[in-house]
């Protein structure tokens, strides 16, 4: 009798582990989403700012192969060859694409006033719906 007891209560044990298991927060996730992208029309998150820019993936002036640039003021340091620019040069560099912050896919990424501002001023990641703007107020 108490040995099936001792095997109902591993079995409850075992089924509240798996029903709790998913509620337990993630370090490593940003944030928890409900919506599935296939159904919105709109962004679901987003940050402003140049400091909150996505990571970039720009093309070396002088060799011509790709440089990540995780945060916006950190330096731009060619792996391939000895080219070095400083983080404010980066309007002078090409724009490959940004990296999503959220999900890691390009970003689809633009300018509202080509003339006026050297840098993209939006970037839309079409998989998660994350979207990141340069500023509102002009």
């Amino acid at each position: 009798m108490i040995e099936s007891l001792l095997v109902v209560v591993r079995w409850l044990r075992r089924l509240g582990v798996r029903i709790v298991a998913p509620l337990r927060a993630d370090p490593e996730k940003s944030g928890f989403r409900l919506s599935s992208p296939e159904t919105s029309t709109t962004t679901l998150d987003g940050d402003v700012g140049w400091g909150s820019r996505p990571p970039a993936l720009l093309r070396c002036d002088r060799c011509g192969s790709d440089i990540y640039q995780r945060h916006p003021h950190d330096d731009i340091d060619c792996p391939r060859c000895v080219s070095e620019y400083d983080y404010d040069q980066f309007p002078d560099l090409e724009l490959q694409h940004f990296l999503c912050s959220v999900c890691g896919s390009e970003m689809e990424h633009g300018h509202r006033h080509p003339n006026t501002i050297e840098v993209p001023e939006w970037a839309t990641c079409h998989e998660c719906r994350y979207h990141w703007e340069f500023r509102h107020d002009y």
